[in-house]
């Protein structure tokens, strides 16, 4: 039978809740389960049990190992990342466009028919204006008066006839004021058989006479031959039964190079032009500054008696000149920021112009210039080898150039068209290096008839500048300028072109407006697709726009894809600036560089947005 339980009923009032709190409180710490609402007693009694001290420890453990992880991996990315380029890393000389001035031609200011360095400094705001920001000056010393550049007396001193001391410091004083630099030539190879110097040296008759041994002399000549023909040795009429070498003119003696009393003299003028706040210099005919010690013949190369008939092994690139760039590197690096140039001759290897920049441990010229070398049909292939050939050979920290011409070759309009031209000058301006720019290219200028000698001041490109379509081009108000002015200078001058938005001088003003472009500037370069008719590459740099600069060498329209030729080449690029051509461009559509059609001889900067790369 199922037992009845019973409730029984008392009168004593029910227990309160603390009461009731309690007696759980007791049930469960009997029992040795937490339970919730302990107080602190229990709490720091069951925390010491050693199931929860080990729980606390892995936890604290996880969370300082997970800080850790962190920490290593930030530093790891910071030390494994590409780190970004400072954007001042370059240097006046490599950020400016050099133009190269001819003085006598540039700009007449007092109408004597002869240009002059007061004219150079009227048209400051239009180099300024072109985007060049340093200006290389043709030979301006005191001279003999004879028909050439070279017949210098007096290195420290400046021709009376294009100004004098006064306007040079004039042309100084208002560049520096616009921020353009100013360089001179310096000649130490010969002085003109009428400076003191020779004068002195010929008349030395004692071998302690200090001037004796500043030129080269000899009493037994060489079979050595001048660079404009004949012997290189001229019997002096003083010191009988003694010769003098000249490479050049009979009349332009060579100087001693490996007289310790030159030396001295010649880094004396270096010296006393840059106390004139002169930028830089441009070192001329330096293949030429020193010969065979023993005066050795040189061996023959052919039959002939001329000049290129010989082996010049004794007289043209020999070591020793690359001592005397680092002796005069380190007179110029004694003031700052100041730029030492050469011209290396232009029949010889890169790999020895390379030379110029340093050798044996020690720093030569800042920037050697070559001349162009290419011929009038150069395609893309050919452009690729001559940019390939420097950029490949060049030493580690050393910066390129390009030179379009100077006033000792025929100018770059008297080979190429116009259309070779304004691609050419998107390629040397937009490649890492310092772009040379000769005064009037800019203008599609052409070399000017002149019957003279090659020794003589007239030499075809040194055409007077065409500023205007007034008589002589605007260059002077004399009605009988020095050497004859071209033959269009009614047409294409400065003013005509400044009024057109795509005239070769507009273009050319965009291209050193793009060229200021961080990419441009101090980024990346890298080679792309080249081939027979293109050549083209990519500049870059870590958070800026990045850019594809593609020119067809051709005769005909060529369309490729770029995309595989560089990993950053995006599919969709926006249009920055073009040579002009068959094929249009326009600025508010986009380009696509995996099919992009070039027309002949036409060139095309494109760009994209910065794309974050991936480790």
């Amino acid at each position: 039978m199922a037992e009845i339980s019973t409730v029984s009923f008392s009168n004593e009032k029910s227990s309160s809740p603390e009461s009731i709190d309690v007696k759980l409180s007791d049930n469960n710490t009997t029992s040795g389960t937490p339970f919730r609402g302990m107080g602190k007693e229990e709490l720091l009694q069951y925390s010491s049990k050693p199931f929860w001290r080990r729980l606390r420890m892995i936890c604290i453990s996880i969370i300082l190992l997970g800080w850790l992880a962190l920490i290593i991996t930030v530093v790891a990315l910071v030390l494994i990342y590409p780190k970004c380029k400072s954007p001042d890393s370059r240097t006046w000389w490599q950020n400016e466009v050099v133009y190269r001035i001819y003085v006598r031609s540039f700009k007449d200011s007092n109408g004597d028919g002869v240009g002059d360095l007061d004219g150079v400094t009227s048209k400051l705001d239009y180099i300024k204006d072109l985007g060049a920001g340093v200006i290389s000056l043709s030979p301006t010393y005191e001279d003999d008066g004879s028909d050439g550049d070279f017949h210098l007396t007096n290195h420290m001193k400046i021709d009376s006839a294009i100004g004098g001391d006064q306007g040079l410091q004039t042309l100084i004083t208002k560049a520096h004021e616009k921020g353009l630099k100013v360089l001179l030539d310096f000649i130490p190879t010969h002085t003109s058989d009428q400076s003191v110097w020779f004068k002195e040296s010929e008349a030395a008759k004692l071998r302690n006479n200090s001037y004796r041994n500043f030129y080269v002399w000899t009493n037994t000549p060489t079979n050595w031959k001048s660079v404009y023909g004949g012997d290189a040795w001229n019997e002096s009429s003083v010191r009988t039964g003694e010769y003098y070498l000249h490479h050049f003119l009979h009349n332009q003696p060579d100087l001693n190079l490996r007289s310790p009393q030159v030396k001295a003299k010649l880094n004396e003028i270096l010296v006393h032009w840059l106390n004139q706040s002169v930028d830089g210099f441009y070192i001329r005919n330096s293949a030429y500054m020193f010969e065979d010690y023993d005066l050795r013949d040189e061996p023959k190369r052919s039959s002939g008696d001329g000049y290129n008939d010989y082996n010049h092994i004794y007289t043209k690139n020999l070591p020793e000149i690359y001592d005397m760039f680092a002796r005069w590197r380190t007179t110029v690096d004694t003031q700052m920021n100041r730029v030492l140039m050469a011209d290396p001759d232009p029949k010889s290897a890169v790999t020895e112009m390379m030379k110029y920049y340093g050798h044996f441990q020690r720093d030569g010229v800042h920037l050697p210039i070559r001349r162009r070398p290419f011929p009038s049909n150069c395609n893309g292939q050919c452009v690729g080898n001559y940019v390939n050939e420097w950029m490949n050979n060049l030493p580690s920290g050393r910066w390129p150039t390009w030179s379009f011409g100077d006033e000792s070759v025929k100018r770059l309009a008297s080979n190429h068209n116009e259309s070779f031209i304004r691609a050419f000058a998107m390629l040397t301006m937009l490649l890492p290096g310092t772009p040379v720019l000769y005064y009037g290219d800019e203008i599609n200028m052409m070399d000017v008839t002149a019957n003279a000698s090659l020794t003589s001041r007239k030499h075809p490109s040194r055409g007077l500048m065409q500023w205007d379509n007034t008589d002589n081009g605007g260059f002077s108000n004399s009605s009988s300028p020095w050497i004859a002015p071209s033959s269009d200078f009614r047409m294409n001058n400065v003013k005509n072109q400044s009024s057109k938005g795509d005239s070769l001088l507009s273009f050319f003003k965009n291209l050193t407006t793009l060229r200021r472009e961080d990419s441009f500037r101090i980024g990346e370069y890298h080679s792309a697709l080249v081939d027979n008719s293109i050549f083209s590459f990519v500049r870059e740099f870590d958070g800026k726009k990045g850019y594809l600069v593609a020119i067809n060498f051709a005769e005909t329209a060529q369309k490729r894809d770029y995309t595989s030729s560089h990993s950053t080449i995006q599919t969709k690029a926006s249009f920055d600036l073009t040579t002009g051509g068959s094929e249009s461009f326009d600025a508010d559509t986009d380009v696509d560089p995996s099919s992009l059609t070039l027309g002949p001889m036409q060139g095309v900067v494109v760009s994209w947005d910065y794309v974050a790369k991936e480790l």
